[in-house]
């Protein structure tokens, strides 16, 4: 066919129910793959433009309840194959969005995209062609495509659609082969926002609405999706872009965040930086929604090590485990262990990372009154003398804490760094919790900097300028 022909023979359709026959003719033009780019282009422009027609008439999806009855065979037929070849059409288009050539690529998506909105606008959005649109999108491997897809994901019913297209898609690519797809699937579920609908606000007003149902299925589907989506395989990069997002973005709107223990409790036992990353999501499960989980900190203990306290991620572990150890319900045996370790790894540790250290040790003790006899032990004690503290034994409750002393806090006061010495000596006064974050991002280049603006900028000078030198009173000493 050429592109007058399509022209004319879209006219016809348009103008005589008789020649609807005919939409299967152009339809062929699309579904095959030998035809050109611009036949494919011209049949996807002429089921456009009949759809975006026959769309903005709900006769072909809707039968009143007091005609369903009465309705003649042939009528009924006639709307049943109009409406599955209306699906036909859809996804035929939409298998285009994989195509290789970015003018048949764009117009497959706003084709698809425009009858989706006629379907918004006149009739009822169909959950399940969105979710078809949804899963080409993201087959597509397109970064701008799923950027442009996220702006339209605003309406209840596209939330919900997009929910279920993902969830779909996960379940189908959850092999090993699919990690490139990850990335895709991940910035599309990103950004659909359900916070609205989750604040005590809205859940206040809900049983008002008449979208009441609806929400809370959105709600369902992005809890059940978030499940699938986290049993894809993904890159490093992005396990720990997801894990270090968790706990602020996506578990305080789901229904049920304990089922994502798995997955944490997977996460935090694979050590490194990816269980210091799923730190605080397991955290906020053990707080806030009751998790029983009696191994959080043992492993926690485990991971604070003297190589830890030289990593990258050094800064934001403590500040965490300052957080973890705040709870006054926690046995004195533990809070001792933590304490204990700190100090001991801490005599290994740089300067920027000792300060901190000693803050939290500080606030340990002040927010935990029955481990201060560690520091109150004077030197003639038994625990100072011989040590019975056990540094390689990684279960807090047998390494003997309790019965040590912070012996390694009168070391450090003795410390080249001005700022660890001063620190240590807020032990000794009854001050309010010190805030361990304050100067976290100070490494070796902050302290340089900080202690060499304390220095004076005039050098002290004798007190009466000489008003000669006498060579002769240095004759013994210097050779002239």
């Amino acid at each position: 066919m050429t592109i007058d022909e399509f022209s004319t023979l879209t006219g016809k359709i348009l103008t005589d129910v008789s020649y609807t026959n005919e939409i299967s003719t152009i339809l062929d033009v699309v579904t095959k793959e030998q035809n050109s780019e611009i036949l494919t282009l011209a049949a996807i422009s002429s089921l456009k433009k009949i759809y975006d027609k026959l769309l903005t008439n709900s006769w072909m999806f809707e039968v009143k309840a007091d005609t369903k009855e009465t309705e003649e065979k042939e009528v009924s037929e006639y709307r049943d194959w109009m409406r599955d070849t209306y699906n036909e059409v859809f996804c035929a288009i939409c298998s285009k969005i994989n195509s290789p050539s970015p003018e048949i690529l764009e117009a497959a998506y706003s084709t698809s995209l425009s009858f989706l909105s006629a379907e918004t606008v006149f009739v009822k959005l169909s959950r399940d062609r969105a979710a078809v649109f949804v899963e080409h999108i993201l087959i597509s491997k397109q970064s701008e495509l799923v950027s442009r897809l996220s702006n339209e994901v605003s309406d209840l019913d596209w939330k919900y659609a997009t929910l279920r297209g993902i969830e779909r898609f996960a379940k189908k690519h959850s092999g090993e082969s699919h990690v490139d797809l990850s990335p895709f699937v991940y910035q599309l579920l990103s950004s659909v926002d359900i916070s609205e609908f989750t604040s005590s606000e809205h859940t206040e007003k809900k049983r008002k609405t008449d979208a009441s149902k609806t929400i809370f299925h959105i709600c369902k589907a992005y809890n059940s999706t978030w499940i699938q989506f986290l049993k894809m395989p993904k890159s490093k990069e992005l396990y720990h872009t997801i894990l270090s997002s968790l706990h602020e973005k996506v578990i305080p709107h789901m229904q049920n965040p304990k089922l994502l223990i798995d997955f944490l409790v997977d996460s935090y036992d694979l050590g490194g930086t990816t269980s210091l990353l799923a730190l605080n999501s397991l955290f906020i499960l053990i707080t806030e929604y009751n998790l029983d989980y009696p191994s959080f900190y043992p492993k926690l203990y485990r991971m604070l090590t003297a190589d830890l306290l030289h990593a990258p991620y050094v800064t934001r572990f403590i500040s965490m485990l300052d957080t973890f150890l705040k709870s006054p319900l926690l046995p004195a045996y533990l809070v001792a262990a933590f304490a204990k370790r700190l100090a001991h790894n801490s005599l290994q540790a740089p300067p920027h990372v000792i300060v901190i250290v000693v803050r939290v040790i500080t606030n340990l003790i002040k927010l935990h009154p029955s481990v201060k006899r560690l520091v109150h032990r004077g030197p003639d004690h038994p625990a100072v003398r011989e040590d019975p503290f056990l540094p390689a034994e990684q279960d807090p409750a047998q390494c003997n804490a309790l019965q040590s002393s912070l012996w390694e806090l009168e070391v450090l006061a003795e410390h080249y760094c001005p700022g660890i010495a001063t620190t240590v000596k807020t032990l000794r006064k009854p001050t309010d919790e010190i805030l361990v974050g304050l100067g976290l991002e100070k490494g070796y280049d902050g302290l340089f900097k900080e202690y060499l603006k304390m220095w004076s900028k005039d050098p002290p000078l004798e007190f009466t300028e000489p008003l000669s030198f006498d060579q002769s009173e240095y004759a013994d000493i210097f050779t002239f």
